[in-house]
């Protein structure tokens, strides 16, 4: 190169590499200050993990930023992982003081684990407030039951409080209907307040009393003239059986007047009883049970009432109402959870119908059921079923 034009190479090399040599200063200086950053992040490991994981992008030449960096990470997620098996097994065995709290030593750096322990942590909360759903309907507390239902946000928990929720409707329609017909039929009067009350005897408006009050009402009325004797009827004659079913069957078309579609079908049902032939009560039981069938809303309430009797260990319910649920399939909106509590139902059935030393495991119809609830992508709250239906649920996945 000729020598007069080598002062202004070095010069034109240096004006290039000035700016480069800096910012390489400044990344090196920013990295420093990030992992002294670090040191005094005190208990916060996420940042410590970031501040060295920075340091090192800055500084990639610092083979003690990258090595820390990776020693942190992994470490992190080490425990977290570690935490979230604690949280999960804690869970399954019903310890949910130490399942929250693991879950919440789960920190918020990888997101399929932190989606973990939030996922955890609010299937907890939801099961604390079905408890208090519980203990409100113990206590009568018909507002708790609602206000705490409508605050929870797992959809299978809510199933179970809802079972609650459509007690208190059920119980507010008794006193209703006490209330409307106390002056005009006392007797009836007296026959909901007694449903309202065998339902819940710690249910608020105070059937008791009202009970009392009616029945008090009732007696003191003047007494009808002394019956003149007469020849005793035979029992149970036609005429007898006549006016009963006129009755019944008047009680029944009132009761679907008022929306009541379950009493009527018990007094139509009595009416068979008493007159096995009689086709104006055969023929609105049918029409009343295809609507029911047919009508989302009522189906609904047929799937909470048969959960209900599941928990109560009423299986001969449970199963009928169930079964008569997954027969619709344009109104059974929830078949996985029908078809797993049918299951559940089923098996119940067999080990309390078989000496324990001669069950050999669950009938068909109760793994065909748990496949049909899997089928429908239904998953239980684990902690409110037994380990020994756990066990064939599991079973049926494999």
């Amino acid at each position: 190169m000729n020598r007069r034009f080598m002062p202004i190479f070095c010069l034109a090399l240096s004006l290039v590499s000035a700016p480069a040599l800096r910012a390489q200063q400044d990344s090196v200086k920013q990295a420093k200050q990030l992992a002294d950053k670090a040191k005094g992040e005190g208990n916060d490991r996420v940042k410590q993990v970031e501040d060295y994981c920075g340091a090192a992008q800055l500084a990639p030449k610092n083979k003690q930023y990258a090595d820390t960096c990776n020693s942190y990470r992994a470490g992190l997620t080490q425990d977290d992982t570690a935490y979230m098996a604690s949280a999960i097994e804690a869970y399954k065995n019903h310890d949910l003081d130490r399942a929250e709290a693991q879950a919440k030593l789960v920190s918020s750096y990888d997101p399929k684990l932190s989606g973990q322990a939030k996922f955890l942590l609010d299937l907890i909360r939801n099961q604390r407030l079905l408890t208090q759903v519980q203990a409100a309907w113990n206590k009568g507390d018909f507002d708790a039951v609602v206000s705490l239902t409508q605050s929870m946000t797992n959809a299978d928990t809510k199933t179970a409080a809802n079972v609650y929720v459509n007690d208190v409707n059920q119980y507010k329609g008794y006193i209703d209907q006490a209330q409307k017909m106390a002056a005009s039929n006392p007797q009836e009067a007296i026959k909901q307040l007694t449903l309202a009350m065998n339902l819940n005897p710690n249910g608020p408006s105070n059937p008791s009393a009202k009970i009392a009050e009616l029945q008090k009402a009732t007696q003191t009325k003047s007494a009808p003239p002394a019956p003149t004797p007469a020849a005793k009827p035979a029992a149970n004659s036609s005429g007898d059986t006549a006016k009963q079913v006129s009755k019944l069957l008047d009680d029944a078309r009132n009761a679907e007047k008022q929306g009541n579609q379950q009493e009527a079908l018990k007094d139509y049902a009595m009416v068979l009883k008493l007159q096995p032939g009689n086709q104006d009560a055969q023929s609105n039981t049918d029409r009343i049970e295809q609507a029911i069938r047919n009508d989302p809303a009522a189906a609904k309430n047929e799937l909470i009432a048969a959960i209900r009797y599941f928990y109560l260990s009423q299986y001969d319910d449970a199963r009928s109402a169930l079964m008569n649920y997954l027969e619709s399939p344009k109104t059974a909106l929830n078949p996985g959870v029908a078809s797993f509590y049918l299951g559940a139902t089923l098996i119940e059935e067999s080990v309390l119908a078989t000496p324990q030393a001669q069950w050999h495991g669950p009938p068909q119809d109760a793994v065909s059921a748990f496949k049909a609830a899997r089928k429908a992508n239904y998953n239980p709250v684990r902690s409110y079923v037994s380990p020994e239906l756990l066990k064939v649920w599991d079973s049926t996945g494999q």
